[in-house]
This record gives C-alpha cells, structure tokens and sequence, in this order.
C-alpha cells in the first residue's frame, strides 16, 4: 500500500431469513460492518453498526422444480451471480484505493478488502459450491471425507480454488451421471 493508503476492512454476513411469521416470505440480506472499527462499535446499535449493502435474489420455493438437481444448481448459479456484483462494486477500489478524509482530519487512501464472509452451513456450502452432507466431503473449508468426519487427530488438505475449477472444468468434459460423482466427491 501507499505511504498514506490503509486497509478498509469489511465484515459481510449473508444469511436467508424469514420476513413473516408464517415464514412463506424469505429474504436474502447482505450485512456489512466495518472491521476497522472496535467490536463494540462494529456490533452495537447506530452509528458504526452493521449496514444492509445487498438483497440477494431467492427462487420461489414452491416450484415443482424444487429438489432436482437442475433446480439445485439454478439457485447456486443465481446466489453467485447476484453476490458477484456484490464483489465487482469494490475491485476496483481494492486496486487503486480511494481518498478518505478521516475523522482525525487525515486524508487517507483506503483500500477496500473483504475480511470475514460469515455464514451459516447451508450459506457457505453455496458459497464453496459443495453439496453439502449429500457430498463425499461436506466441510466447505477442508477435504475431510464423511468417514472422518469426527477424525480430528490429522490435519485434511484444504479447499482451493484451483481445486474446486478442476473438479467443475472436469465435470463439463463429462457425462452429467459421471460429472456429478466428481461434484459429489
């Protein structure tokens, strides 16, 4: 970074709720805090808090679709494309910073960065494109097989995004019944 240039910290947390109390109307709210901040500050009420920067789309889910692999992998498709554009507000940024008079009266170049992406296990199961308890290896941070589980003597490979394009690029080289044992493994 630049003699003046800082990080510009965020937090993000996505995770679906319910709007009603019948819980037919499900919303899909991105919260930004900033990192930067203290804790208590960033997690209180007010000024400082967390900010609304994003409402991704959600799929009916009363389709007849619903359940099927197509269907599955329609959402997944939708979930990244919408928080793509998420991302692409603040690459540029992140390369090239922008100007910031600080509350100390010091003009800063801030550099956006995305520090945290919190979810919940279905959420970040889309976000690391797995399936979940339904694959091989369902955690979306490691390569621990559902037989090892609850191993937690060794250490496992983690998950890479070189990994993760072999295994789709493999997938589309392939039969769907073939790609999809790639996918599930």
């Amino acid at each position: 970074l630049p003699e003046n240039g800082v990080s510009f910290a965020f937090i993000l947390y996505a995770d679906k709720m319910h709007l009603s109390s019948s819980g037919k109307v499900k919303v899909y709210p991105v919260i930004a805090r900033c990192g930067n901040l203290p804790v208590h500050i960033r997690n209180g009420h007010g000024i400082g808090s967390g900010r609304l920067v994003e409402w991704l789309p959600i799929l009916p889910g009363d389709s007849a679709e619903e359940g099927k692999l197509s269907w599955t992998n329609l959402k997944r498709v939708l979930w990244h494309e919408s928080f793509k554009k998420l991302l692409d507000s603040i690459v540029a940024l992140s390369k090239i910073g922008f100007a910031h008079d600080c509350f100390d009266r010091i003009l800063r170049r801030l550099f956006p960065i995305i520090l945290i992406l919190s979810a919940d296990y279905e959420e970040q199961c889309v976000m690391a494109l797995i399936r979940g308890l339904n694959s091989e290896c369902p955690c979306p941070i490691c390569l621990v097989t559902q037989a090892k589980l609850r191993d937690h003597r060794h250490p496992f490979p983690l998950r890479t995004s070189d990994e993760s394009m072999a295994r789709y690029r493999f997938w589309q080289s392939q039969s769907r019944s073939d790609g999809e044992k790639v996918l599930k493994a």
